[in-house]
């Protein structure tokens, strides 16, 4: 009996190395990446999973391209592979010292996530690789309020909100109608401006022409970030123009139709018309009134 009892526990350890192995072996290629984990559920012929297939080959031909890992990040986290997602902001955090789209972005999946300590962190990142990004500083911000910080909060929100003012109406940003601390923000804002020079240091690190056009309500892709906004066409020019006399009523004149001053009388100087060489206009002096005499 004991004999019977060896052979099946033997059995069982080999069975369980067997399957411990598989998952070993299914994991190691995974890592490899000879099959990511997420291709197995995608459906050709469904956009969003041809836009990952058609990112996935752009980043195979250019490894080294942090905004092309980012953009594969924000592809993934849309087709709700979160894991998958961090894994290429991670490289484009690594690949770029200077990029600030892939810590925003993570941070924004790590929300979804439900981990809002390690989302602060990223959002910190984020704003630390860019002090004047406003997405960031709002987000940071809210984070801050649902933790209870009212006073970092505050100081994120105000800064967002002197970078980017049209972050209080909601049709921009809709993350606004969240908070319940916009008014302390914008009070900090106005005594702030009472001292330009300090707002002048907050806003130096801004690009307002680039940040005033992007969503607050999504991840945020590499080419929207690094377009600026399209200028306004400049204004046709306006030839000046002499304005036109209007036509007297009856019995009135304009000074534009005036008739030439009557000629002086004999023996009378003529009155000043005009001001000597760079005499001042109100230096006019009309000259003496000389009342001719009649002759006899």
């Amino acid at each position: 009996m004991k004999k019977f009892m060896g052979i099946v526990a033997a059995l069982g350890m080999a069975l369980a190395g067997v399957l411990l192995g598989q998952k070993a072996d299914s994991k190691a290629a995974t890592e490899s990446g000879r099959e990511p984990f997420y291709r197995r559920y995608l459906i050709p012929g469904n956009p969003p999973d041809d836009k990952i297939r058609e990112q996935e080959k752009l980043v195979e031909a250019n490894p080294n391209s942090a905004g092309l890992h980012n953009d594969f990040g924000n592809l993934l986290a849309l087709r709700r592979f979160p894991k998958e997602a961090r894994e290429q902001y991670e490289i484009a955090i690594k690949l770029d010292k200077a990029n600030y789209l892939a810590p925003y972005n993570m941070g924004i999946v790590l929300e979804t996530e439900g981990k809002t300590l390690q989302a602060i962190r990223a959002y910190e990142k984020a704003v630390d690789r860019n002090r004047g990004f406003p997405a960031g500083l709002f987000r940071l911000g809210r984070l801050f309020e649902m933790q209870g910080a009212k006073g970092r909060a505050v100081t994120a929100y105000a800064k967002a909100l002197r970078i980017d003012p049209e972050m209080r109406d909601p049709r921009h940003n809709p993350l606004v109608v969240e908070t319940r601390l916009l008014d302390r923000a914008m009070l900090v804002n106005h005594d702030r401006n009472l001292a330009t020079a300090s707002l002048q240091v907050d806003t130096q690190y801004a690009d307002t022409s680039r940040f005033r056009r992007l969503p607050y309500d999504r991840p945020i892709y590499s080419n929207e970030a690094e377009t600026p906004a399209a200028a306004s066409p400049p204004r046709p020019a306006v030839a000046p123009r002499n304005p036109e006399s209007l036509a007297p009523g009856p019995g009135q004149t304009r000074p534009q139709e005036l008739a030439p001053a009557p000629a002086p009388a004999p023996g009378t100087a003529p009155l000043a018309t005009s001001p000597p060489p760079g005499a001042p206009v109100f230096a006019i002096s009309p000259g003496p009134v000389v009342t001719p005499i009649p002759e006899r």
